[in-house]
């Protein structure tokens, strides 16, 4: 069972991996527009953000519990580059990031807040 607290952050993450599907779907997943189009980067680079600040506010047993699951201290690392050292920032890093872990992520967060009983609220 979800505490409320750790409900709605996930929550807040699903909503970010959302937009980022969409903004992945709506650029056709090509990466040479990705890298040529810079609101199409920075879009996707924020919200991968934002994730990695969100996921600060999961409780540490939550963390702790899903951790075989989702690389929780990844993702608030990566949080850090992107606050601290955006211009140095690879940008197949953030491509691979939006293709590869972004759709885990959110198929991590629909399955946990569904089999939590409710229907998420974003």
């Amino acid at each position: 069972m979800l505490d409320e607290i750790n409900r709605q952050v996930l929550e807040k993450i699903l909503f970010h991996c959302q937009l980022i599907s969409g903004y992945m779907k709506k650029h056709d997943y090509s990466y040479e527009e990705f890298v040529s189009n810079y609101e199409f980067f920075d879009a996707v680079s924020m919200r991968e953000m934002q994730i990695g600040e969100v996921s600060k506010k999961l409780s540490d047993d939550f963390r702790n519990d899903t951790l075989n699951q989702i690389p929780w201290f990844q993702i608030k690392g990566m949080r850090n580059l992107y606050a601290h050292h955006y211009s140095d920032m690879k940008t197949v890093d953030i491509w691979n990031t939006a293709i590869n872990d972004i759709p885990v992520l959110q198929t991590f967060c629909e399955e946990t807040i569904k089999s939590d009983g409710d229907t998420p609220l974003v």
